[in-house]
């Protein structure tokens, strides 16, 4: 009776574990062990254009199997960076418990005044769970709302940045005081970085105005000539170059806009002062950047003889050097033939103003003295007198007679001590030299002396 009813007590809690099992995600925020919330910031002024960071914050009681991932969604008249997605992993504490938590930060920009409602949308979840191992699904966040303001200020303003700051540089400028002729050019770039704003939310600067019929087909490539209202003046306006740098976590945009200005009529032209508009999102102030007044002269004719001449002039100078690079060519040519010819005479030469063969021989009796090889020594060392041409007075030196006595000590049958030293060897080139020297100065007399023919 009792293993009956301990067997249906066990039957009993098996089930009751069963039915209370978490086994999908709704069941485990049904329990209360997971939570999904989303926040904005709605203390905070934000306005048309300004960045608005929107907060979605997963949490589980266990911890994440492969983490949580926001789902892509849209939102009408808000722009948002594809992939730039900011998560943040950390914990924290519900009812004395460490909960694992996962933020992902939104960043919207609103191009629309108005009230903006947040629809509900996905995220994938994957938790480990204590008793049912990795569970993964699929929740819906909580619908949520916010508003977005338009300042007094920016009534009428159709572009405009909202930034920390914002910067503005002009490459390339006119000068007033020139006369431009028919076909000259002038290029100008202007730069405008703005801080904590990316590139994409800087407006496209409209500084002229582009004739309906001459603007850009589907065909026609992005640097096709467009066509300003400036009567007489032809506009290239290139590709925009847009880009992102983070530094710290600081994000600064840049926006480049290049236009090329082209003079086809001659006459006096003008463009008037241009502004661009910006709001300081730290003072909430209306700020501005300008574009100066210009003015030119194009006159007639002139560009198209200065180009011939200057074309003229081009290729006489690239005639010039190219008849100076053949004559090095040919220069060094020839030098390499006639050292090719005259490599042994030349080889002679540098032996003889170099004592190469000298220097040999005095080596070579010196590593013949290290060696105590003093028969070898004493042939190197008569070798060296008779290129000297010594060979004579070198019997009379005292280490002479020493260096032959030990050339021939092994076959001696007297045992006699005698030592050469590497000092001794120097000091007996040394007295060669000496005597060569006496002689090459007896032998060269100076010319200044008087040579009496008469002798009596």
């Amino acid at each position: 009776m009792n293993k009956i009813c301990i067997s249906l007590f066990i039957c009993t809690a098996f089930f009751i574990k069963i039915a209370f099992a978490a086994q999908n995600i709704d069941d485990l925020v049904s329990q209360g062990k997971l939570t999904i919330s989303v926040e904005i910031d709605k203390n905070k002024q934000h306005i048309v254009g300004q960045a608005l960071v929107l907060s979605v914050e997963v949490a589980t009681d266990r911890w994440f199997a492969t983490g949580s991932r926001v789902q892509n969604f849209t939102l009408a008249n808000v722009v948002m960076q594809a992939n730039k997605i900011n998560t943040i992993n950390g914990s924290k504490r519900v009812q004395g418990k460490t909960w694992a938590m996962q933020t992902h930060e939104i960043t919207l920009y609103p191009s629309l005044a108005g009230n903006y409602a947040l629809p509900s949308f996905k995220v994938d979840v994957s938790v480990n769970t204590e008793s049912e191992g990795i569970i993964t699904g699929v929740l819906n966040t909580p619908e949520s709302s916010f508003s977005i303001e338009r300042p007094e200020e920016l009534n009428g303003i159709d572009s405009f940045i909202v930034s920390r700051g914002v910067t503005l540089t002009v490459d390339g400028e006119f000068d007033p005081d020139k006369s431009y002729a028919i076909g000259e050019a002038i290029t100008q770039t202007f730069t405008i970085t703005a801080s904590d704003t990316p590139a994409m939310m800087i407006p496209e600067l409209n500084l002229f105005t582009i004739n309906e019929a001459s603007k850009k087909t589907a065909q026609s490539s992005p640097d096709e000539r467009q066509q300003s209202s400036l009567d007489g003046i032809s506009i290239y306006r290139k590709p925009a170059q847009i880009f992102d740098k983070s530094n710290r976590g600081s994000l600064l945009g840049t926006r480049i806009e290049s236009f090329t200005y082209i003079f086809e009529k001659t006459g006096n032209y003008d463009l008037p002062e241009q502004k661009i508009y910006w709001w300081d999102s730290q003072s909430n102030t209306l700020e501005e950047l300008v574009i100066p007044a210009t003015s030119w002269t194009v006159s007639g004719g002139g560009l198209l003889k200065e180009q011939q001449v200057n074309n003229a002039i081009s290729d006489i100078r690239l005639d010039l050097r190219t008849v100076v690079i053949i004559t090095i060519s040919c220069l060094l040519l020839a030098l390499i033939y006639m050292v090719s010819r005259k490599r042994l005479l030349l080889l002679t030469y540098y032996k003889k103003i170099t004592h190469y063969e000298r220097r040999q021989l005095r080596k070579q009796f010196l590593d013949s003295i290290t060696k105590h090889e003093y028969l070898m020594a004493s042939q190197t060392l008569y070798h060296y007198a008779l290129l000297e041409n010594k060979q004579t007075e070198i019997k009379n030196l005292p280490l002479t007679n020493k260096l032959s006595q030990l050339s021939f000590q092994a076959d001696s049958s007297r045992n006699i001590e005698v030592k050469f030293s590497v000092s001794d060897a120097k000091t007996l080139i040394k007295q060669i030299d000496i005597l060569t020297y006496k002689l090459e100065k007896r032998v060269n007399f100076s010319i200044t002396e008087v040579i009496e023919l008469n002798h009596k």
